[in-house]
């Protein structure tokens, strides 16, 4: 009986920190106003096995290093007002309760730009990114679809220096360039 309740002690522990791991925007994924794009560390992983086909090619050599080191991204787009003010909502709980820095922002006619970091090993490097674009006056298209809202989260040792290469490859929002060009 011991046994049993040593188990189902460890069996909710468990159960409790793998729902607390999960992400708070992991719930935009179920709502049908929001697309998006989750890629996890061993989709990344698999990429970085394509490092010997790529010798010849310095711009996918620096891909796949950066690669290697990035946990999970996740990008959701909307047009739906409702959904961009919980977006804003889970966005700045999220900041507050992970303690991000503001690393920028900007504004102009055609949007709200906020990037958020979590600090890495230096000053070039971070173990999270995230940037939430608001109110896109219709400027922007992602595959042909209009989106005005876009959130998206890096988490992994990324290296602010190089993460252009990523944008460019995962055809990711082009407001993440403003971060390396920080």
């Amino acid at each position: 009986m011991k046994m049993k309740s040593v188990l189902f002690t460890c069996a909710l522990a468990f159960s409790l920190w793998a729902t607390k791991a999960q992400s708070i925007f992991d719930a935009l994924e179920n709502n049908d106003a929001v697309s998006s794009v989750v890629v996890n560390k061993s989709m990344f992983m698999m990429l970085s096995k394509f490092e010997a086909a790529l010798d010849t090619e310095p711009e996918a050599k620096q891909f796949i290093e950066m690669a290697k080191n990035i946990q999970s991204l996740k990008v959701f787009t909307t047009s739906d007002k409702q959904v961009t003010a919980q977006m804003e909502q889970m966005v700045t709980k999220y900041v507050a309760q992970n303690k991000l820095t503001e690393l920028m922002r900007a504004r102009d006619k055609e949007g709200h730009v906020r990037f958020y970091i979590r600090p890495g090993a230096t000053e070039d490097k971070v173990r999270e990114l995230l940037m939430f674009v608001d109110q896109l006056s219709g400027q922007g298209q992602i595959n042909g679809r209009k989106v005005e809202n876009v959130l998206l989260t890096i988490v992994g040792d990324i290296d602010l220096n190089k993460i252009s290469g990523l944008i460019a490859k995962m055809n990711l929002p082009q407001e993440l360039n403003r971060v390396s060009k920080k």
